[in-house]
């Protein structure tokens, strides 16, 4: 009996699949493990830590930025070549030729070529005729090469625009796909552009994050992804660990609802579902502004009365003629009949020609477009040329502050911690690292009980997600919500390493943040040292477990029962210290900050 193929064949893993030896999984059989994502065709490969060492790669280290590096300066070449890169390919320009072309099809160009050429004709013929006056010069041929001409730069300028157009266009969509992503290599987190993540490198995962490559999920906090965009299901699906046995694959062109965690990427850019659908439905996505479509019809209009005007006057020229002839007394003869016939055939198509506004939405267009790229020099990206009329009729706007109407850059500027206010001068205010003077934020840190003050710590550095890099100038910055990085440029200012601090504290639990919840939490184990005299004892003897909250004020606020004193003792918050505080929250609210609270249990 002849073999039909199944779906569920089984998979091959570290079968011939062609291409570098030096990984153990070919792109073709992670494709295959994407696209049927059962965990028995895993287990085949010996489990995601199967995978990561046929793709050598440690989970808890990541790539190594080193990789392969070759003297131009080239890095992940094999890997690359193996499993290719996390960009679809690029579709073909058309060429300048294809525009002339396309150009040259018009209608009305056309119409006008053919009465260009029967004027040219005629005009050589009478030019080089024996009727033809000795004395007069040839010029019978200038009219209708003029017009070819006319008609030639009308082609060459619309196929000029048209290709420069697509180029403009070219750029601002690789701009706008463009973005950065978290990634560990060499140990460290580390931001990257999207399109020079490979096939086995780790990355991380937050709520909001539009994922663009398929993974497998290694670990984290309560992940919740949207698929709808890939399975078309709008359910939240709940992300699992392979040992717990669960749904582990994560999908290319997923949303990240809720939760945190890193994911081992097995597949990129054509290889990945989102990369495949993408490629199949690739068209030219180029669509009309309405205004340009209002023109359009416009213009329609205008041609359609215009050929009305040319038409009857074509005929009552023609009309004219025949009636003239006539009655003349010497009928004329059939070549100056012609000739005259063929001025009036070229007077009604010029008419129609000069009646069609066809290069009106030419102009918008190519002024759209040419907005829209030096609008991307004040980093204001325009990815619909659409928006730009849209903008124009706006009225009212109604925009988010933060990122928007600032440049997204915070800094600590005012703040209370066991009764001890801080408030920045204006002078003041900005990143410490800048080098900007904080004598205020000083004397603030000596004002602070040490308890107070190693809780502060301690909350900030385990409680942030936010890690150290570098930026495009090469100058190390905080990466990561901008609000955790003025929490952590406040750290660095005090002279505290994050970096030890989060060790110190061993992490147990991590709550993410939520839109719903509004606020992040993480449980801790920590030292004795830290306990502010609350009578907590701990089984352990040396450490107690302690729940550090960050989030809105006035929800964290609310579920706060104690505030430490200056004396840095705990104390019972009552109605009226509870009153003072949410009267401080206000009045930093009214200053335009963003307010968060630091809230701790033990």
């Amino acid at each position: 009996m002849q073999n039909t193929p199944d779906e569920r064949t089984p998979l091959n893993p570290g079968g011939s699949g062609g291409g570098d030896a030096h990984f153990a999984v070919s792109a073709e059989e992670l494709d295959k493990l994407m696209e049927h994502r059962r965990t028995s065709d895993l287990q085949q490969f010996g489990g995601i830590g199967g995978i990561a060492r046929a793709l050598r790669v440690d989970p808890k280290q990541g790539l190594s930025q080193d990789e392969d590096r070759r003297e131009n300066g080239d890095r992940f070449v094999r890997r690359r070549r193996r499993f290719g890169k996390n960009v679809l390919p690029d579709v073909a320009q058309r060429s300048f030729w294809s525009y002339a072309m396309e150009a040259a099809q018009d209608r009305t160009l056309f119409l006008l070529s053919i009465g260009a050429i029967i004027s040219l004709a005629i005009g050589i013929y009478e030019d080089y005729s024996p009727q033809h006056p000795k004395d007069e010069p040839r010029v019978g041929w200038v009219e209708g090469t003029a017009i070819l001409v006319a008609v030639l730069v009308v082609i060459l300028t619309n196929s000029i625009n048209d290709y420069q157009k697509e180029k403009q266009f070219r750029k601002l969509n690789a701009k706008k796909e463009d973005r950065t992503v978290k990634l560990v290599r060499d140990g460290r987190e580390c931001e990257v552009s999207v399109y020079d993540v490979n096939v086995g490198d780790i990355m991380k995962l937050e709520p909001g994050e539009i994922v663009t490559v398929d993974g497998l999920y290694l670990d984290g906090c309560n992940l919740k992804c949207d698929e709808s965009s890939a399975t078309g299901e709008s359910d939240e699906l709940k992300k699992n660990t392979e040992e717990s046995g669960g749904d582990c694959f994560i999908l290319s062109g997923s949303k990240v609802l809720e939760g945190v965690g890193s994911m081992l990427t097995i597949a990129v850019g054509e290889h990945s579902l989102h990369g495949r659908t993408m490629m199949s439905l690739r068209q030219d996505s180029s669509q009309q502004t309405p205004l340009e479509q209002k023109l359009d019809r416009l213009a329609e209009m205008i041609a359609k009365m215009g050929a009305s005007a040319a038409l009857l006057m074509l005929m009552v020229l023609s009309l004219k003629l025949f009636i003239t002839a006539a009655i003349a007394r010497d009928f004329p003869e059939a070549d100056v009949l012609i000739a005259q016939m063929v001025q009036i055939t070229i007077q009604a198509i010029t008419i129609l020609v000069v009646a069609v506004p066809e290069g009106l939405p030419m102009a918008v267009t190519l002024a759209l477009a040419y907005a829209t790229t030096q609008m991307l020099r004040d980093n204001n990206l325009v990815r619909m040329l659409a928006a730009c009329e849209t903008m124009g009729s706006a009225t009212t706007i109604c925009s988010d502050k933060t990122g928007t109407l600032t440049q997204n850059k915070m800094t600590v500027v005012a703040g209370c911690l066991a009764e001890q206010t801080y408030k920045a001068s204006h002078a003041d205010e900005g990143n410490p690292r800048d080098g900007q003077p904080a004598r205020q934020l000083d004397a603030w840190k000596e004002a602070l009980p040490t308890t107070a003050y190693e809780i502060v710590c301690e909350s900030i550095a385990a409680n942030t997600t936010a890690f150290e890099g570098k930026d495009e100038t090469g100058r190390r910055v905080f990466i990561g919500q901008k609000t955790e990085v003025a929490l952590l440029d406040m750290l660095t200012h005090f002279g505290e390493d994050y970096r030890q601090l989060r060790f110190d504290a061993r992490q147990l639990k991590i709550y993410p943040f939520s839109s719903q919840k509004k606020t992040m939490t993480v449980v801790v184990e920590t030292h004795l040292g830290l306990a502010t005299g609350s009578g907590v004892s701990s089984p352990h003897g040396d450490s107690i477990h302690r729940i550090y909250v960050k989030g809105a004020s006035e929800i964290v606020l609310d579920r706060c029962t104690r505030y430490l004193t200056a004396a840095g003792k705990e104390k019972k918050l009552d109605k009226a210290q509870r009153s003072r505080f949410s009267q401080l929250i206000m009045d930093y609210a009214d200053q335009a900050l963003r307010t968060i609270c630091l809230a701790y249990r033990d």
